[in-house]
């Protein structure tokens, strides 16, 4: 079976002499998805903000199933 997985990112945003955390979470249809989609989004995030991170989550949410299998009838 396959799962949702959420791509956690967390990191500070700074105006001024304020600063902020941030968090954001997207969803993606599978682990192998958001591994890929964190390797972009986190090197982007890393240039701006050096205290952060990212990390992929499987939900207990299904995506996708295994499609059953007809059983040969006998007669």
């Amino acid at each position: 079976m396959t799962y949702w997985a959420a791509l956690i990112l967390t990191y500070t945003v700074t105006s001024g002499v304020t600063s902020y955390e941030a968090t954001s979470t997207v969803y993606f249809k599978d682990m192998k998805t958001c591994s890929v989609a964190s390797d972009v989004i986190y090197s982007v995030i890393y240039d701006q903000s050096r205290d952060s991170m990212a990390k992929c989550k499987r939900t207990s949410l299904p995506s996708g199933s295994i499609k059953p299998k007809g059983r040969p009838t006998n007669g």
